[in-house]
């Protein structure tokens, strides 16, 4: 840490804590999120820093450097200033403040982009909800997926996975064959059936209504959850406002079935998505390429741009 000053502790989780610190040399804010080193949290920990290093896209909390000291392992990141998508929408709904269309499908295109990028190079990030979904831009108006401690890289396309991490109220079903662990931090780790990126589409529609309706689309117990999800019922989000295109999103996404869900491409190419992302695409470009510049050289590899989609 000598080459950082702490400022201040931001989050607390079962691999670690994320602290919000700043470069010496150019005051550069980053966080960094520093585990020990028993076996498990070094295992999670050596997953997340090679899952980051593959990883290129606006739309992704960026890796700077990892390092390791003591009995200490810390991964610096890109830091997101106005926090995760769960408290931004929490203090919506205190304050029955629902977002705009324009907002909430900005929201939902960025969070789409990201996880695209993630399935293009076959990894399933195994814990996607709005806690690990951050803002940042000057008015909160960029989206980045983060938190990769529990991602899987699959080593070719048919590939599946079969331990089951994740947070149960975006649990797909299939991923629901089992005990939780742990109750306390929500996170599922069991033998269950196979599943592939489809799980992770599962976890999208989830937070699409969740940014929507600003509530979860499966709450209470571990057990009601499991039984809403495989009911096929699915609540309704304000159609008249955000339309009836995107409750058909929802509800294909949270299909039982994990093959009738669409993949991330075939979501992006639907029409009522397609021009936001274009028009998304296009303002995260010259943004990313600017910044990118700037700030390549504090990471701790280097690597060429990736295409925004």
């Amino acid at each position: 840490m000598s080459t950082y000053t702490y400022i201040k502790e931001l989050d607390t989780g079962t691999f670690g804590t994320v602290y919000l610190c700043e470069k010496k040399h150019n005051r550069m804010k980053v966080a960094i999120k520093e585990m020990m080193l028993n076996k498990i949290q070094l295992a999670v920990a050596q997953n997340e820093v090679n899952v980051l290093r593959s990883l290129n896209h606006p739309n992704i909390c960026q890796y700077y450097d990892s390092f390791r000291k003591n009995d200490k392992f810390s991964i610096v990141m890109e830091y997101a200033r106005y926090g995760n998508l769960y408290d931004h929408l929490k203090k919506r709904r205190y304050r029955a403040e629902y977002l705009s269309r324009n907002s909430a499908f900005n929201i939902i295109c960025q969070i789409l982009m990201g996880l695209n990028h993630l399935h293009s190079r076959k990894i399933i990030h195994r814990d996607l909800k709005s806690e690990n979904i951050f803002m940042a831009g000057p008015t909160k108006n960029f989206v980045k997926i983060g938190d990769f401690g529990i991602s899987k890289i699959l080593k070719s396309d048919h590939q599946k996975a079969n331990t089951v991490v994740g947070t149960t109220n975006y649990l797909a079903p299939e991923m629901c064959d089992g005990k939780a662990y742990d109750i306390k931090s929500d996170v599922w780790m069991c033998d269950g059936k196979a599943y592939d990126i489809k799980s992770d589409v599962w976890s999208f529609g989830c937070i699409v209504y969740e940014v929507c309706a600003l509530e979860r689309l499966f709450e209470g117990t571990i057990a009601e959850v499991v039984m809403g999800m495989k009911s096929g019922t699915r609540k309704c989000i304000n159609t008249q406002c955000f339309g009836e295109e995107i409750q058909e999103i929802i509800e294909s996404t949270t299909q039982i079935d994990p093959v009738l869900r669409p993949t991330t491409t075939s979501l992006m190419a639907l029409p009522v998505l397609a021009r936001q992302i274009c028009i998304i695409s296009v303002k995260l470009g010259n943004i990313w390429n600017n910044s990118h510049c700037s700030s390549n050289h504090h990471k701790h590899i280097g690597r060429g741009p990736s295409p925004i989609l």
